[in-house]
């Protein structure tokens, strides 16, 4: 019953899941296209500015996060899993460990 609830309730209409499971090797890439350097306190600042977003619950249902992001805060100390929620924005993090050959094909 829980499963089937939390999967309406990404679904809702108008709403959309926000990928924000960069690596830091992929956020990397896109903060150097920006002179931007890539440190845990870059990173936290570009999290909170999309997190804390006027309304972004309106639009988005739920965020996928890197490891990393479970454990930052807000500058006023809030965990980001807790913005989120207060946002009625449900929470998620990457769980696979990148790409990897299967045995049997060809790459």
């Amino acid at each position: 019953a829980e499963l089937v609830r939390t999967a309406k309730f990404l679904g809702a209409d108008g709403k959309g899941v926000l990928a924000a499971d960069e690596s830091t090797g992929t956020i990397g890439k896109r903060f150097a296209s920006i002179g931007v350097e890539n440190n845990e306190v870059n990173r936290q600042k570009y999290r909170e500015m999309l997190f804390s977003t006027p309304k972004i619950e309106d639009c988005i249902s739920g965020v996928i996060m890197f490891e990393e992001t479970l454990y930052q805060k807000t500058r006023e100390g809030v965990p980001f899993p807790e913005l989120l929620k207060h946002k009625t924005i449900i929470p998620g993090i990457k769980v696979d460990t990148g790409v990897v050959e299967l045995p049997g094909t060809c790459g």
